[in-house]
């Protein structure tokens, strides 16, 4: 018993330790977020002169034209219905080359998106946002060669592979008002910070059940022994 509790209690307390600090790394995000995003838009250039810092996050306006190259993100569920995330080329006047999520879309209305023709000019609007992996892929299927491609995990490594290593590092989450956008679900942070810190209380909780179990059974041995 003591060596079953020497083992798991740390652990235990280290779990809830992780959970409080993403919790907390979470809320700063959202925090950066919010105050990013209430900041003037500013155009392509002036984005791309800032740090990284004063960058992500806020929102920006570009003019170019979107491609052929479009993933369909899966499993992607809204409102309890099954769909994509869909996230499409976009390079700008600046020869600069974005991925865009232009957003969510139910299966049953895919075949309802417009074909963009390649030479269409558009202006778009939506926040600069970090390449971080999208979706889960426990399996290690190939890709289908050709356009579109529907994924289950989409990550920069993946991008750049399809598209050119001349990918910018950064997603458009195009807003609802651009042209072409569907329905916008994405969130700067996939868990909000209470449910970290739900389960902190619960790694802490099972931590401190295992310790009074540990002094019970260890007073109750000590009666036995006693009697």
């Amino acid at each position: 018993m003591t060596a079953f509790v020497l083992f798991f209690f740390p652990i235990l307390l280290a779990l809830g330790v992780w959970q409080v600090n993403r919790g907390y790394e979470k809320e700063e995000t959202l925090e950066v977020h919010n105050f990013q995003k209430s900041l003037p838009v500013i155009d392509e250039i002036k984005i791309l002169g800032m740090d990284n810092k004063g960058a992500i996050y806020r929102t920006v306006f570009l003019e170019g034209q979107f491609g052929k190259e479009t993933y369909f993100l899966d499993n992607r569920l809204y409102r309890q219905e099954a769909g994509y995330e869909v996230f499409t080329t976009f390079r700008t006047v600046e020869e600069n080359l974005y991925l865009v999520n232009k957003g969510w879309i139910s299966k049953d209305k895919v075949s309802s998106i417009k074909t963009i023709q390649e030479s269409e000019r558009s202006t778009i609007e939506g926040i600069y946002s970090p390449f971080r992996r999208f979706g889960l892929d426990l399996s290690e299927k190939e890709l289908i060669a050709g356009w579109p491609k529907i994924v289950q995990e989409l990550d920069f490594d993946t991008a750049t592979s399809d598209l050119g290593t001349d990918l910018k590092k950064v997603v458009i989450q195009l807003s609802a008002s651009s042209k072409h956008a569907l329905e916008p679900i994405w969130q700067p942070a996939e868990f909000n910070p209470s449910r970290h810190f739900g389960y902190a209380v619960q790694w802490f909780g099972l931590a401190l059940v295992l310790m009074l179990s540990y002094i019970y059974f260890g007073f109750k041995k000590d009666e036995d022994d006693f009697k």
